[in-house]
């Protein structure tokens, strides 16, 4: 977003926890009720069994109440929180479980994640209507992706195609392409300029909101931009397609955008104003590398 600070996102009302697809997002605080109602039951017993097949859910469970009451007298680190844990006599998680102990306690409704990283323990979610909540979130994905299809959802959210289906028609009337469906008025508007160049971050929206990348990718081969294990890397969009990846290199307060070309490349004008804006954000100073 141009324009944004660090101090914008930090002293904003919002939480980390996992929603959509069972991954991690930062939320606004007042959407936690509803989005926990549809993803929790769902990626909350996806994260349980992945404990247990690792063999840290006794472990898991016994330490539970520790963490919840470690969190509520203060925010801490995932390293910290383990440690205070560790100091209370409990066993050790293992590598493998580690990761998913926190998701888990997030789909239990109580832990959620700040925007700096720390942890803090919560309050439990209120109870939501579910077609209200799926209501809701069939509006939301409109307003930001559509025209979508129900499988375009299914597929950004995690949810089965029939929740996707329900949630759209419970927003009654709505414009209708072949299987796209968008918000009243979408179809008639303007599609909004293409941009000559941006740099998106890694796992951007732009790559996750649709059960296809056929149009973004250009014909590029999608492997190069998901290696696998759920990740998806930065990508430079140029001109409405995707062109390559990218990362920051360096350390210190001097960095350097490195780009690795997948087709033709935007104006390197526009690319080093986005540089210039990522850096801003981080509080460094980005340059593109030559070439």
């Amino acid at each position: 977003m141009p324009g944004l600070e660090r101090a914008d996102v930090d002293g904003a009302d919002l939480v980390r926890t996992w929603t959509v697809r069972g991954t991690v997002h930062l939320i606004p605080a007042a959407d936690r009720d509803w989005l926990h109602a549809l993803c929790a039951p769902r990626f909350g017993a996806r994260f349980e069994t992945l404990i247990e097949r690792r063999g840290a859910l006794d472990i898991a469970r016994e330490m539970r109440p520790d963490v919840v009451e470690i969190l509520a007298e203060a925010p801490r680190d995932r390293a910290g929180l383990l440690a205070e844990v560790a100091v209370r006599g409990h066993g050790d998680l293992g590598p493998r479980a580690v990761n998913i102990f926190v998701p888990w306690l997030a789909t239990e409704g109580l832990v959620v994640g700040l925007p700096d990283g720390r942890y803090r323990a919560a309050d439990p979610p209120s109870a939501v209507d579910i077609d209200e909540a799926l209501a809701t979130m069939a509006h939301r994905y409109l307003a930001g992706y559509g025209p979508a299809s129900a499988a375009d959802l299914a597929a950004w959210s995690g949810l089965p195609l029939g929740l996707a289906r329900r949630g759209i028609d419970a927003l009654g009337t709505l414009e209708e392409a072949g299987d796209l469906r968008a918000l009243p008025g979408t179809l008639d508007g303007e599609p909004p300029r293409t941009p000559p160049g941006r740099l998106l971050a890694a796992f951007d929206t732009a790559m996750l909101g649709w059960r296809s990348r056929e149009l973004l990718l250009g014909g590029q081969d999608g492997a190069r931009l998901l290696p696998g294990s759920g990740m998806v890397r930065a990508t430079v969009l140029a001109r409405g397609v995707i062109a390559g990846t990218w990362r920051i290199g360096g350390s210190g307060r001097r960095r350097e955008g490195e780009i690795e070309w997948l087709g033709r490349p935007p104006p390197r004008r526009q690319l080093e104003a986005e540089a210039r804006d990522v850096g801003r954000f981080l509080g460094v100073n980005a340059t593109l590398a030559a070439g």
